[in-house]
């Protein structure tokens, strides 16, 4: 049912809807009764109305003044001298005052000391610029103890009909629990920043937008910069580092999410480098986000030092444990190790293994009479020529005393370690000066071979020693193989090593000339220059027998520039004389020759020297040695060819050379080795490799020549297959200079 105020109120407004209706149709002509109704009734609806609206007001007035006495906020109006003109209930609780007695009071007389300043201060700004300002203070509160105040303030514009002073409203928030945590944060903060400055270590901690969020004391003086804006301990960038010498550990800590240690290598002012190991790991909130990195670092250079030191000492320890004291040499530990190695090794590739026992000749006699120290220094010298007589694989070891070992290994016949024994009892019969005195010590030398005199460490070294003391029965001051019949064989080899060593210089060697012809017209088209050595006693050698002693003895590179002086000298002749003249006369240069990076520049000069063009004189190559150093085959040839001078190789289809390297030498002729064309036509896997070689050169534009045809079906299969030139004896043997002239003659038609 409605309320009984809205019934009377529609009663009166229908009463007053039907005077006026009455008063329309009314009989009264003036119509002074309806008026004076009609007003009456307006008159108490607009009392009514203005009652209910006055009524609304007081109500609103009350829920405000509710709302804001039991406001959660506390506010308060102060005037610019900081008294309170107004305060809600919260604020009177907070300031501890009752609020009927609050008004009039000076604020500033509850806060702490000073602060009363600071709220005056604020007053005056907010009401001069009308900008609020926030301020913290202590409010002292007796008996409690201090709270913490925030006062927010702001201007209260008046009314425009009032002509009160300016007051400014006051927020105050109780911020006590706000300051005390952020105290304890503070302290805690203050509490971890003394830890990690207590710890010599540099620390750093890096936000993932590489910019520094704290250091410790030891990093701000490491990296001797300001704790903000810097990435690492040592980078010293905004963005992330990462070098050879500063690898980051970033992204692979937060690619992983484990720790990871990188060192820095840090050069400092003073020019000394230190290194530094840093150990980055991430730095997660509570709920797992990475928030940056943690970096720890150390310098390690001290510590690297000291391991090195000490690794040195150990290496030093366990080569002292492995080495004699006196002469640096193997110790009988270590020598009977390697030869133990080296017979495993031979006999996996089926090589010889030379085992040499040396005893130096009365050494008893010289340490008995001039002292130790004096035997000591015989012994230091003994041993420094011995390893330099020696390849730089084989084994010098003293086994005590006057006793040393030689261990040969990778031997393809056993005579060879007569030449280095020779070689050995050479050295020691040079005198050795000691201690300003000339001392002459002799040796006498034992040797054994693996397989042919034992097959293990302690028999070889008892056949050497029993060796080495038949060379002191038959005269000292020499050496004796295990068995007599190689005794022989080696000084036989030995002889021959001295005569080969005179012969270059009493003019023994000749050349000899074979000549090279086309096989399909026929026609002389070049010569190869051979080696041999007219030994006074032995006749015309071979250079097969000879050649391996001289590369072995160290003759092959003055050899080999007589050769091609020769050479170059009768080619020239010969030209001058018509013949030959659209030739090349070819020689061959040894693996050692071409390890000379100034071969070409030498056979440049000595073109130049005989006065002919490089184009007639032409070298040939192993592709064995091609093969054993491709790289320095490259770079010799390319010299070569840059000169004008023809480079083949030699023995081709027995060294196997890969396609890919032949491409990459650019070479002008290859030669099929004589070991492919001796079974031609018949040998079927001989005929398959023959025309593999052929169009393997043929593709590539070289010139192509078969070496050893020495008959005509030979010559006609090579013809065939497109082989373009053939040497041999079907065509000629080799030579001596004057008959190769009288060959050529014949053979060359006569001018029209």
């Amino acid at each position: 049912m409605p309320p009984l105020r809205d019934q009377t109120d529609r009663i009166l407004a229908e009463l007053l809807a039907a005077l006026r209706r009455e008063a329309s149709n009314a009989a009264d002509p003036a119509g002074v009764v309806h008026d004076l109704e009609v007003h009456q009734i307006e008159l108490e609806l607009q009392n009514r109305e203005l009652r209910r609206t006055q009524q609304a007001l007081e109500e609103s007035r009350d829920r405000y003044v509710d709302l804001y006495d039991h406001a959660p906020v506390a506010y308060a109006t102060l005037t610019r001298e900081g008294r309170i003109t107004q305060l809600n209930l919260t604020a009177a609780q907070l300031l501890g005052v009752e609020r009927t007695r609050a008004e009039g009071l000076f604020l500033g007389a509850r806060l702490a000391p000073g602060d009363g300043r600071v709220l005056l201060s604020s007053l005056g700004r907010v009401l001069s610029t009308g900008e609020e300002e926030s301020r913290e203070v202590g409010l002292v509160r007796p008996p409690a103890t201090r709270r913490d105040l925030r006062l927010t303030i702001r201007r209260e514009t008046p009314r425009p009909a009032e002509a009160t002073p300016p007051t400014c409203r006051v927020i105050l928030s109780d911020i006590t629990e706000i300051m005390q945590a952020r105290a304890a944060l503070l302290a805690e903060r203050h509490f971890l920043q003394s830890v990690v400055d207590g710890v010599s270590d540099p620390i750093v901690v890096i936000g993932t937008d590489c910019r520094l969020l704290l250091m410790n004391q030891a990093a701000r003086q490491a990296a001797n910069m300001s704790a903000e804006g810097r990435c690492g301990l040592t980078c010293g960038r905004d963005t992330r580092c990462d070098s050879a010498e500063h690898p980051c550990p970033v992204p692979q800590m937060l690619a992983g999410g484990l720790p990871v240690k990188v060192v820095h290598r840090d050069l400092r002012a003073d020019g000394r480098t230190h290194w530094i190991e840093v150990i980055g790991s991430r730095l997660l909130s509570r709920t797992g986000e990475v928030l940056g990195v943690i970096e720890s670092s150390r310098d390690i250079t001290e510590h690297l030092d000291l391991t090195a030191q000490l690794q040195a000492r150990e290496r030093q320890l366990a080569h002292l444990a492995e080495h004699d004291p006196l002469t640096d040499l193997p110790n009988r530990l270590v020598f009977a190790d390697r030869l133990h190695q080296a017979l495993r090794h031979a006999h996996r590739e089926h090589h010889k293994v030379a085992l040499l026992f040396v005893d130096l000749d009365r050494f008893k006699l010289i340490n008995d009479n001039l002292g130790h120290s004096v035997g000591d220094l015989i012994l230091q010298e003994a041993a420094r020529r011995m390893r330099a007589m020696v390849r730089e694989g084989d084994t010098v070891a003293r086994l005590g005393g006057d006793e040393f070992t030689v261990i040969l290994g990778a031997l393809t016949q056993g005579s060879d370690a007569g030449l280095i024994a020779h070689q050995l009892v050479l050295a020691f019969r040079e005198p050795f000066e000691v201690a300003d005195r000339r001392l002459y010590v002799t040796a006498s030398i034992g040797i054994c071979l693996y397989p042919d005199d034992g097959d293990d460490v302690e028999v070889l070294v008892n056949n050497a020693d029993a060796a080495m003391y038949r060379a002191k029965e038959q005269g000292r001051d020499t050496f004796r193989f295990y068995t007599e019949a190689m005794t022989a064989q080696a000084l036989a080899l030995v002889s021959l090593e001295t005569d080969l060593r005179q012969a270059l210089a009493r003019g023994q060697f000749v050349l000899h000339y074979q000549s090279q012809v086309e096989l399909a017209t026929g026609r002389l088209v070049g010569c190869e220059a051979l080696i041999r050595w007219q030994h006074p006693a032995l006749g015309l050698v071979e250079p097969g027998r000879f050649i391996p002693l001289a590369e072995s003895i160290g003759l092959i590179v003055p050899l080999s520039a007589w050769v091609v002086r020769t050479a170059a000298t009768q080619m020239k002749a010969w030209q001058d004389q018509g013949l030959l003249t659209d030739a090349a006369v070819w020689v061959n240069l040894s693996g050692r020759d071409t390890q000379n990076p100034n071969l070409a520049a030498t056979i440049a000069g000595i073109c130049g020297e005989v006065g002919m063009t490089p184009g007639g004189l032409a070298v040939e190559i192993t592709e064995t040695w091609i093969m054993t150093n491709p790289d320095l085959a490259a770079a010799t040839i390319q010299r070569l060819q840059a000169l004008g001078i023809a480079v083949g190789i030699d023995d081709f289809g027995i060294g196997y050379a890969s396609l890919a390297t032949l491409n990459r030498l650019a070479v002008s002729a290859i030669k099929i080795d004589r070991s492919c064309v001796a079974g031609l036509p018949a040998n079927i896997n001989g005929c398959a490799l023959t025309r593999a070689v052929i169009a393997l050169g043929r593709t590539l534009g070289l010139r192509v020549v078969a070496e050893g045809v020495e008959t005509q079906a030979q010559a006609d299969f090579l013809k065939a297959e497109g082989c373009g030139i053939g040497q041999g004896y079907l065509f000629s043997q080799p030579l001596p200079a004057a008959a190769f002239a009288d060959y050529v003659r014949c053979v060359t038609p006569e001018p029209l």
